[in-house]
């Protein structure tokens, strides 16, 4: 097995690299329109976590890629409301960040990140949450950057997709190996006649987060995707395939366990970035102490992979 060093040398190496294959066009049908159906299922069998959070309030400090996210949407880091998130399976607390306008929003959206098996959940980052007049997604060196509406309508099963990309590109399972640029992922891929959506389809990266979501429901809920899904046999060995990967590393979508590990946080840095901010703003930012976001000592940091799915993933468009 490689060593940690081993793969974090060669994730330094790798950085912000994707492979094209990853973003070519499949060519094979899909068998749904979409996986809104494996929704309830999911949801009743996916059980919460008990949480707790701690606002960081207006002092001014923001994580780095929290600020990046919202920018780069054209939205006011200063318009941000930081969260630490307590779960009783982890005592190193997630940084969340909600745009203000879906503040309101927060409790659901923490407790659908309950649900998502903390041997996955390590291999989240920030959870971002912006505004948009349509709910989709991407993944970006683990954070999950989720846009919903204010109504609040953004499913479990985009997690899950977004958190299928952490395990893929953050390099989860054995050995640190990628699924979605694997000879087994391409061997068995080839032996299915469809991918799960049509969504799925875009590209080799979608296609296994899909699959991540269908071997989920494959994994936890009673009778498997076959009792919900006639056709399907049709993508069996994709999401067997994911299933076999998840089990090898540990059960990831398996509900239970304690972290031990975790993604990084960014950098806390001024919401207003020393420049052009709001005078009131920068004097909070003197003011309060800096939050120490430092992974505690009995947690390892897990290498992370600058690559994101941002310029193909739009989940849920």
């Amino acid at each position: 097995m490689l060593s940690r060093t081993s793969i974090s040398l060669a994730l330094t190496l790798l950085a912000a690299f994707v492979h094209a294959d990853e973003w070519t066009k499949l060519d094979k049908p899909p068998l749904a329109n979409n996986l809104d159906y494996l929704a309830n299922g999911l949801l009743d069998h996916y059980p919460t976590v008990h949480s707790s959070h701690d606002p960081w309030g207006n002092n001014g400090w923001i994580p780095q890629e929290c600020k990046t996210a919202a920018e780069t949407a054209k939205l006011s880091a200063s318009d941000m409301n930081t969260y630490e998130v307590h779960y009783d399976d982890c005592h190193q607390p997630w940084v969340m960040c909600f745009h203000k306008d879906l503040d309101g929003e927060k409790d659901r959206i923490i407790d659908l990140v309950s649900r998502l098996p903390v041997r996955s959940r390590e291999y989240v980052k920030h959870v971002i949450l912006l505004p948009d007049t349509f709910v989709h997604a991407y993944n970006d060196q683990g954070n999950l950057v989720v846009f919903d509406m204010p109504s609040g309508v953004v499913g479990f099963e985009v997690f899950l997709h977004e958190t299928g990309h952490s395990l893929d590109l953050q390099h989860a399972y054995v050995n640190g190996a990628q699924l979605s640029t694997s000879q087994n992922w391409l061997d068995n891929y080839n032996q299915d006649p469809k991918v799960p959506d049509g969504y799925a389809a875009s590209n080799a990266l979608e296609d296994v987060a899909q699959n991540t979501v269908v071997a989920a429901y494959n994994v936890q809920v009673p009778g498997g995707f076959g009792m919900l899904e006639p056709g399907w046999q049709d993508i069996f060995h994709q999401y067997a395939t994911v299933q076999t990967w998840q089990r090898e590393a540990g059960d990831l979508l398996v509900p239970g366990g304690e972290c031990r590990s975790r993604l990084p946080n960014s950098e806390t840095v001024r919401q207003d970035g020393g420049s052009g901010g709001s005078k009131k703003m920068m004097a909070r930012a003197k003011l309060a102490k800096k939050p120490d976001t430092s992974l505690a000592d009995d947690i390892v940091a897990l290498p992370v992979n600058k690559v994101s799915t941002k310029k193909a993933c739009k989940f849920g468009q």
